[in-house]
């Protein structure tokens, strides 16, 4: 998108869009076991508001918590991040999502004061980076973060048609983030490299592949698309009605060309009600997403505002039916905490760079990608034999009683492994009275490793390792539960768990 909206405060853009037309370019967390599920999606919107009030104001009208919400800020404001916020929606099992936008919206996209590529790679930004880096890594929780999105498009001055046609500037500038952010003790980031659906200029050297920071940069790939309708504001005489599938097929496909390691997120998306029937539109992109013809697409962001367009889901109250209709299919049941894992499962489940891995339940699954011989082309899909991903659960549960009876139970599940590479959770219920904190002792086996951590603070990495509660989960009533999870290397099987009060 060319206009976007800062916890309230609308801003407009100079810039004229064209390329997203392109067609075809409580504390209580259950065990993850969805997100090692192929057909589990997720849900996330945005909204004119702040990221716990979106949250509010989504599950008010949809009777379900989102998954994830997602809010934008620019670098000119020199906004600290909303740690609490962050925390907040955590604590409701939501996953942080924040869209980290490097310019000034008020001066043009030429404009001499404009920040640029080149100013980031020399370090002029690094203070306000660092900063905002630090205050990520005080969250304590996960956070997605999507930098210097729709890079493949013309209305944004980080955008490579507006920094001399050279993707390269692009990725220094990327990279360069991220490494800052990482200095600065932001471990609990997953990064959405997202490009827009199509192309403004339609060259190869605005070929996204081209702009590709890496897969030690990108823990998500996002594509961001619309269905803009007739007569859009832009091109009163145009038509670019379009379906989903039509939408996000070849960007979709590039995604898993590009980065077949990595899940795909639809991280914008809308439809307009003018030029066709929208309600209509949401049902046929449900019949889409459930009949599996997109199986690494796993998160899908809804941009819920009446803007440029009717874009609100409740545009109508047909459109708003259907809306509600899709959002509550079993496959679209993905919680918060599950996609939390979703990233660190693909990055394990690859031996080479044309087999893959993607967990499953209790099966050996063959997968058919698109694999890439050049940095523009796309091959046909090949289809390759995976190795056997353990999914199925490995837990282990003990009690510990402490002084006046408040006691605590402690259950390891496996949720998935692979050769090298485990995710775990621990799930810790309170008994039959509250207690107002706790901590858990695993004993890992020889080899094993905690590589990434969640919802807890860790005190060593190998052999015993001792994680109390987060500031925000350690209160729980009796008979409540909360729990942490974590990316570790090695093998997870035989490791052991206990559960003490305070």
């Amino acid at each position: 998108m060319t206009r976007w909206i800062r916890f309230g405060h609308a801003r407009t853009v100079v810039a004229v869009l064209t390329a997203g037309l392109v067609l075809g370019s409580g504390l209580s967390m259950s065990a993850p076991a969805t997100a090692a599920d192929a057909s589990t999606k997720y849900f996330a919107a945005f909204r004119e508001a702040t990221p716990t009030s979106i949250a509010s104001q989504v599950t008010a009208q949809n009777g379900i918590a989102p998954a994830s919400v997602m809010w934008f800020d620019s670098w000119s404001t020199n906004n600290a991040f909303p740690v609490s916020e962050a925390k907040a929606l955590w604590a409701q099992g939501i996953l942080p999502h924040y869209t980290w936008e490097p310019w000034n919206p008020s001066l043009g996209v030429s404009d001499t004061g404009q920040i640029h590529l080149q100013d980031i790679i020399n370090g002029s930004w690094d203070s306000y980076i660092r900063a905002r880096g630090a205050e990520f890594a005080s969250a304590g929780v996960p956070l997605m973060v999507r930098w210097g999105h729709e890079f493949n498009g013309n209305w944004y001055p980080w955008g490579i048609a507006n920094n001399s046609n050279n993707p390269a500037l692009y990725v220094s500038a990327y990279r360069h983030v991220h490494d800052v952010v990482t200095a600065a003790g932001a471990t609990n980031v997953q990064w959405i490299w997202a490009y827009n659906n199509g192309s403004s200029p339609n060259e190869s050297w605005n070929d996204p592949a081209r702009a590709y920071p890496g897969d030690a940069y990108v823990d998500w790939v996002g594509i961001d698309g619309y269905n803009w309708g007739i007569a859009p504001s832009w091109d009163p005489s145009g038509n670019y009605w379009t379906s989903f599938d039509s939408m996000i097929s070849s960007a979709y496909s590039q995604a898993r060309s590009i980065a077949p390691r990595r899940p795909v997120t639809v991280s914008e998306f809308a439809s307009t009600e003018d030029g066709g029937n929208k309600a209509q539109w949401m049902n046929e992109m449900n019949s889409t997403l459930a009949s599996g013809r997109y199986p690494d697409l796993k998160l899908l962001t809804y941009f819920d505002i009446n803007k440029e367009e009717m874009w609100s889901a409740a545009s109508s109250s047909a459109s708003l039916s259907a809306f509600l209709s899709w959002v509550k299919q079993p496959y679209m049941n993905g919680r918060g905490s599950d996609l939390a894992q979703v990233a660190g499962q693909y990055k394990g489940t690859t031996t080479t760079t044309t087999t893959t891995t993607r967990p499953t339940t209790t099966t050996t699954t063959t997968t058919t990608r698109p694999t890439t011989t050049t940095t523009t082309t796309t091959t046909r899909p090949t289809t390759t034999t995976t190795t056997t991903t353990t999914t199925r659960p490995t837990t282990t549960t003990t009690t510990t009683t402490s002084g006046g009876g408040r006691s605590c139970t402690a259950a390891y599940t496996l949720n998935s492994s692979w050769p090298g590479g485990f995710v775990a959770n621990i799930t810790v219920t309170a008994g039959s009275s509250a207690i107002s904190g706790w901590r858990v002792t695993m004993t890992l086996p020889s080899g094993a490793s905690v590589n990434n951590l969640w919802n807890g603070t860790a005190s060593g990495t190998t052999g015993t390792v001792t994680v109390s509660n987060a500031p925000y989960n350690g209160q729980l009533s009796a008979g409540q539960s909360a729990s942490f999870g974590f990316v570790g290397g090695g093998t997870g099987s035989g490791a052991t768990v206990s559960c003490t009060v305070g």
